[in-house]
């Protein structure tokens, strides 16, 4: 009765109800992801810090490291269990099976819940690809309930996966353009409008829960002349390192385990990783604390080991069966790599700004795993609360990157 009625209202309004719909809808599953996150957390490492690695630190070594050999075991036989039933699509599928095939639902938020619980639990991946599926979920539910076109529900589930990253991480603008960038949308004005529409209004849903401030602490930064060769320099560098690490996410995926063969080696996987952060702590989660160590100024005397251990224990997880993001550990990998490039220039005279450097290498790493520079800016100044005033360099540096992987591309 209630379908029948929503679907003899104009047209117009059916797109608008949809796309009201869904920025809510993908806000409140932002205000699910934290608690999920939260509690995870809190249940595995004990009482919250406003510190995530004196967290982390304080539940001490044999604890982290029975909580990921844990969480190694439940993820293989859930993902197992799972896949042996249901077929998993991504986004991209998603939209390009519109009213062909239908994800199941409640595999799909099962599928999500488990990828933010494993990064609670200290898994070395990224959360922002549930969000991005839920969010995409729900608007081709509501694409099909409100008897939208075949082409408007492809841009409302769209929509869907940028309005779920712009809930959890309060980057709307950033998310917009990762819509456009990476989903392959038109850049017309209606399109403009459902995305806009959806994200500001899913961040603005979940800004009283997850917070409206920036994720990364970091002092505010300014440019100068010099800032121009920095960003050359630190995209030259950089840039390479960005490609090694899209290449092994990519074959991570095209190679991860889904038979029962994930039931031994995701746990294996797993218990590697527990018995590096049974001693290095650094190493826990998403890359958020590694991130947050570099940009305080955390000295650290064998960071390029860290960031190329961080890489490979992203790949190791990923390959073996486990599901996440990538853009969380891009940009912590960013962060180090501007920084230590900045540092490396620095001991042959070439004195410039790490915190500068940071943010470029930031933007190189993740315009590259991402291929889209223009979500990287807006992400990397997002995350850190940083002005615009500081696009120029930035730009400059994710404009050389792009040629850069162009030119390596196109010798392949």
């Amino acid at each position: 009765m209630m379908k029948a009625r929503l679907q003899s209202l104009p047209y117009g309004w059916r797109l608008l109800l949809a796309t009201v719909a869904l920025g809510i809808g993908t806000g409140l599953v932002g205000i699910a992801c934290h608690f999920l996150l939260d509690g995870v957390q809190k249940l595995a490492f004990g009482q919250e810090q406003s510190d995530l690695l004196q967290q982390f630190q304080e539940a001490g070594g044999l604890r982290r490291f029975l909580v990921l050999s844990v969480t190694g075991l439940l993820a293989a036989g859930f993902w197992y269990l799972l896949q042996k039933r249901y077929k998993i699509l991504s986004i991209r599928k998603q939209i390009d099976q519109v009213g062909d095939r239908e994800p199941a639902p409640l595999a799909h938020i099962l599928h999500a819940s488990m990828q933010v619980a494993i990064v609670g639990a200290g898994a070395s991946v990224g959360k922002e690809g549930a969000p991005r599926e839920v969010g995409a979920l729900i608007a081709g539910r509501l694409g099909k309930v409100l008897s939208l076109t075949i082409k408007e529900q492809r841009v409302l589930i769209a929509c869907g996966a940028g309005a779920g990253l712009a809930a959890v991480y309060q980057v709307p603008f950033a998310s917009s353009l990762f819509v456009f960038e990476t989903l392959g949308l038109s850049y017309r004005w209606k399109n403009v409008l459902l995305v806009l529409s959806s994200t500001y209004l899913a961040t603005w849903v979940s800004q009283p829960i997850v917070g409206h401030g920036a994720i990364y602490h970091m002092s505010l930064v300014h440019w100068s002349t010099s800032s121009f060769l920095q960003a050359v320099l630190v995209a030259l560098l950089v840039t390479p390192l960005a490609l090694a690490f899209r290449f092994l996410a990519k074959q991570a995926s095209r190679k991860r385990r889904k038979d029962w063969t994930i039931l031994w080696a995701l746990p294996l996987a797993f218990m590697v990783l527990a018995g590096i952060v049974t001693f290095y702590p650094i190493f826990m989660g998403n890359g958020q604390v590694l991130a947050q160590a570099v940009l305080s100024g955390q000295p650290f005397s064998n960071l390029a080991l860290i960031l190329v251990v961080k890489g490979l224990l992203v790949y190791l997880l990923l390959s073996n069966g486990a599901y996440g993001g990538t853009l969380t550990p891009s940009f912590a990998l960013g962060i180090g790599s501007g920084y230590f490039v900045t540092m490396i220039l620095s001991a042959v005279d070439v004195q410039l700004d790490p915190a500068l450097g940071m943010l470029l290498g930031a933007t190189v790493f993740l315009g590259t795993t991402l291929q889209a520079p223009m979500t990287a800016i807006a992400l990397s100044l997002g995350f850190t609360g940083q002005s615009w005033a500081l696009i120029l360099p930035l730009a400059l540096s994710a404009g050389v990157s792009y040629m850069i992987q162009n030119r390596w591309e196109n010798k392949r």
